[in-house]
């Protein structure tokens, strides 16, 4: 009550109390005190009914990570003449990744990537056109439970072909309404080992495609074999203004070729 008098008091001071009686505020503070009382009651009772609650129906534990491994890129490394590196990485899904490793199957028994170190460079001076193809490799996976799931997938050591710089498509501008191309390239593949070179690729089937100006895509107009040389030698008739171009998919050993386009106009 003291503190309620020592209130009272410094508001009559202030002039903010005129009519109210001391006791009246006496017997309002008591019924504050009261109310104040049953509230804190009341609040203290809703805590312990939800703490009765929680602890009747405890949250059931985390369920532990299932880890899937679905791949890695790349899967498919091509080396051309020239030292190539690469980065590697793997796709999870259903865990955090805490540490991955590629490692090759067999009697190379190889690592091929870590997560410590993705990039992997490889030079074709220390390898030879044998070791091109197809390999197993097992990925591991380590999650962030420090858990352990692993699984094998292939990966391909490919060596690289191209039409390099010998692609000619002529005339150009040809005739409107139906003027015969000419096209001409030669595609080579890699030979690995000391020292790299390129040569002719020979019997391969490679395609003549083609996109009308405006179009998105390539289509397919013919597909030519390569000769002894590796040469690709063929007509066309050209219809249409538009791009062309020649592809190589590649195969088991080999890496896929796209020649640069060439653009040719119809007057």
């Amino acid at each position: 009550m003291g503190s309620v008098r020592l209130i009272v008091r410094y508001a009559r001071v202030c002039g903010r109390i005129d009519t109210t009686d001391e006791a009246e505020m006496q017997f309002m503070s008591g019924s504050l005190i009261r109310r104040n009382r049953a509230a804190m009651l009341v609040t203290a009772g809703a805590i312990a009914l939800s703490t009765v609650t929680a602890g009747g129906a405890q949250a059931a534990p985390a369920a532990p990570e299932k880890c899937t491994i679905k791949g890695f890129t790349p899967g498919k490394f091509v080396v051309a003449g020239t030292d190539t590196e690469r980065k590697f990485q793997v796709q999870t899904t259903g865990c955090t990744q805490k540490n991955w490793r590629i490692d090759f199957i067999g009697d190379t028994g190889a690592l091929l990537a870590k997560k410590s170190k993705p990039f992997t460079l490889i030079y074709p001076t220390k390898l030879d056109n044998t070791m091109a193809g197809a390999y197993e490799v097992l990925v591991t996976v380590k999650s962030s439970d420090d858990k352990t799931t692993k699984k094998k997938f292939n990966f391909s050591l490919l060596r690289r072909s191209t039409f390099g710089n010998t692609v000619s498509i002529s005339p150009d501008p040809a005739n409107q309404g139906g003027s015969t191309l000419k096209v001409v390239a030669k595609l080579q593949r890699v030979n690995w080992g000391e020292p790299t070179s390129y040569g002719p690729y020979v019997g391969r089937n490679v395609q003549l495609q083609f996109k009308a100006a405006g179009k998105k895509t390539f289509k397919k107009v013919k597909t030519v074999k390569t000769d002894a040389d590796g040469d690709v030698i063929t007509t066309v008739t050209a219809t249409k203004s538009g791009t062309w171009r020649l592809r190589f998919a590649g195969n088991a050993a080999t890496g896929p070729a796209i020649s640069k386009n060439t653009r040719i106009n119809l007057d």
